[in-house]
């Protein structure tokens, strides 16, 4: 299994709660969230995850991997955002990202 080399791991989401809401006086409209977690999936401690950036409009896919510790974030097109969500270490080794061989 081959894993990529890290520099920087994926930011993390910004979550709304309860009381950010509450707190909003009546001249307070919610901020449309900054970052929108369109698909994700999980498999054998990989986590997989399909990004709007809404104020930017731009997409990501986020790579995590649990056993390794490595984790690497990439911009993607609307045109090849499903194929990279489903083949991130192709389209990461694309983009020139390295790998290294866990043994």
């Amino acid at each position: 299994m081959t894993s990529p080399i890290v520099a920087q791991p994926p930011r993390p989401l910004e979550s709304a709660t309860a009381a950010v809401l509450l707190a909003a006086g009546p001249d307070d409209a919610p901020a449309a969230p900054i970052v929108r977690e369109l698909d994700r999936r999980h498999s054998d401690g990989i986590d997989v995850r399909l990004l709007w950036h809404s104020v930017a409009d731009r997409l990501s896919v986020a790579v995590a991997d649990a056993k390794t510790g490595d984790a690497f974030e990439f911009e993607v097109e609307g045109r090849e955002a499903l194929h990279a969500f489903h083949h991130p270490y192709a389209h990461a080794a694309f983009r020139g990202i390295e790998y290294r061989v866990l043994g």
